[in-house]
């Protein structure tokens, strides 16, 4: 569903006068600023989303009301998932006395959903938050090399102090700023969305995040066959050029692309060898051979959110793990497997709606052929796609900027779907 004739759209939700200078501010100053600033300056999501809820609640209930009836069968399953999440949350923290702060992260998705409010009522021009992403993106790339130019770190963090998350948040503002190649069409500035791209996948590099490549690898597939629809063959020659500037960056010494391509490759070897659970990837694999062994022990609800380390180390004491540096871990490495170790067949189910829901939601705008939100929609197919493969080798729901990142940005680019044409998805 989405909306309905134009005549009902007007009687439904009354609309401030379009000349308001500050609405069209604060619209179109938020799209920008949320993808702009999120590696470039800190907690700059928090005051975002903050600001947006605060626009969202001025509204008054008449027009969420309104906006639930208009485009709430649209995003029910994106709701379900984020809400869902945060009552299990709520749930476990009853029964299982977990933690206050276990709930933070699910309230904090929870209200990413103000934020399809938030474009629905202000209705932001796409153009300033296409804009954002690639500053966001480029910024992202200034702010690794002056890290690491300055202060001589092998692995830049930028302001989210953690390397891997920095990372892989880059090349995610970098594939969806490329997905805006046709709003800069005929103009001067037809290059930034490749810049931003490139400027994004500098950073990766830079923080020696080695997931962010996988979800680079599992999103270019889906990006040209979609991708082509939208943009046309330059998209196709977008990514085959950027594609072809990393395999140059892979025989660059400098880059050590290379190097830990190989290293990655022995640890592998090592472990399956000789269990050598010492270096980087073989404190992986034996992190995912323990979480193996915790699902197959609690497979419907988990050993807990809050008690991986504690049944890490249990195990160690039975006996059934080495001694190694893996011990002092809290998550698993992957996204599905730690869900699964932690939160049993519960939370994998709501881990899978939320990152499904999402999905299917763009692939049918992307299938409505002429529908002005495409765009939007192609680049929440590619941060989909994307945080899935970064998943791989990472907890993306665990730590508090990525979650929330993501929270946002589905939100934002789902709001932008509904907005961008009279009937971008049919009832």
């Amino acid at each position: 569903m989405i909306a309905p004739p134009a005549a009902d759209r007007a009687v439904d939700v009354p609309r401030q006068p379009v000349a308001d200078p500050m609405r069209v501010l604060l619209g179109n100053g938020l799209m920008f600023l949320l993808p702009a600033l999120v590696l470039t300056t800190p907690d700059s999501l928090t005051v975002v989303q903050a600001v947006m809820l605060v626009a969202v609640l001025a509204a008054g209930r008449a027009r969420w009301a309104a906006i639930w009836r208009l485009h709430g069968r649209a995003v029910r399953w994106i709701a379900f998932g984020f809400v869902g999440y945060f009552l299990v949350s709520l749930l476990r923290l009853a029964v299982f006395e977990h933690p206050l702060r276990t709930l933070d992260g699910p309230f904090r998705l929870l209200l990413s959903l103000s934020c399809i409010a938030f474009v629905c009522l202000y209705r932001p021009r796409q153009r300033w938050f296409w804009l954002g992403m690639c500053v966001g993106a480029i910024g992202a790339g200034v702010v690794a090399l002056a890290e690491w130019q300055l202060a001589g770190v092998d692995r830049v963090e930028g302001f989210t102090h953690h390397a891997i998350t920095f990372g892989d948040l880059a090349v995610a503002l970098g594939v969806m700023a490329l997905c805006s190649l046709s709003e800069w069409r005929g103009g001067r500035w037809g290059w930034l969305p490749v810049a931003a791209l490139v400027c994004g996948l500098a950073a990766s590099v830079l923080s020696g995040s080695r997931g962010g490549w996988v979800g680079l690898l599992l999103v270019v597939p889906p990006l040209l066959h979609y991708g082509s629809a939208v943009h046309g063959r330059r998209i196709v020659h977008a990514v085959l050029a950027v594609l072809a500037l990393c395999v140059v960056a892979y025989f660059v010494p400098a880059t050590s692309i290379e190097r830990r391509t190989m290293d990655a490759v022995h640890e592998v070897q090592r472990w399956f060898a000789v269990n050598d659970a010492t270096t980087h990837v073989g404190v992986r694999l034996e992190l995912w051979k323990a979480s193996w062994m915790m699902i197959s022990e609690h497979p419907w609800l988990g050993v807990g959110r809050d008690n991986f380390f504690t049944a890490l180390n249990a195990l160690h004491a039975e006996g059934r793990l080495q001694a190694s540096p893996a011990l002092v871990y809290s998550s698993s490495h992957n996204d599905l497997i730690h869900t699964l170790a932690t939160g049993g067949l519960l939370d994998f189910s709501l881990l899978l709606v939320m990152y499904l829901a999402p999905l299917l939601f763009f692939l049918r705008v992307l299938a409505q052929p002429g529908s002005e939100g495409r765009t939007a929609a192609l680049a929440g197919m590619s941060l989909v796609v994307c945080y899935f493969g970064f998943g791989q080798t990472e907890v993306m729901f665990w730590l508090m900027m990525p979650k929330i990142f993501y929270g946002m940005m589905v939100c934002v680019l789902a709001g932008l779907c509904l907005t961008a044409g009279p009937s971008p998805l049919k009832r």
